[in-house]
């Protein structure tokens, strides 16, 4: 029998993997944004998260962070 691989852990190298929960309405409306653009929806999410960080001045924990 052939032995299965975790790859969970070993498969992202530069990403990290989150469950969360979402308001179902701000869920609904990136994945439908999402579908009718084409762009991913953890690229949303990405961009969502940076847009916070910089709207209250808190790009420095992603410097301070990246040496990680």
């Amino acid at each position: 029998m052939s032995e299965k691989i975790n790859k969970n852990k070993t498969d992202l190298k530069n990403r990290k993997r989150y469950t969360a929960s979402f308001d179902l309405k701000l869920f609904e409306a990136m994945k439908t944004y999402s579908d009718e653009t084409s762009i991913p929806f953890s690229k949303l999410l990405d961009k969502a998260m940076y847009k916070f960080l910089e709207d209250n001045n808190l790009l420095n924990y992603i410097e301070n962070n990246s040496k990680e």
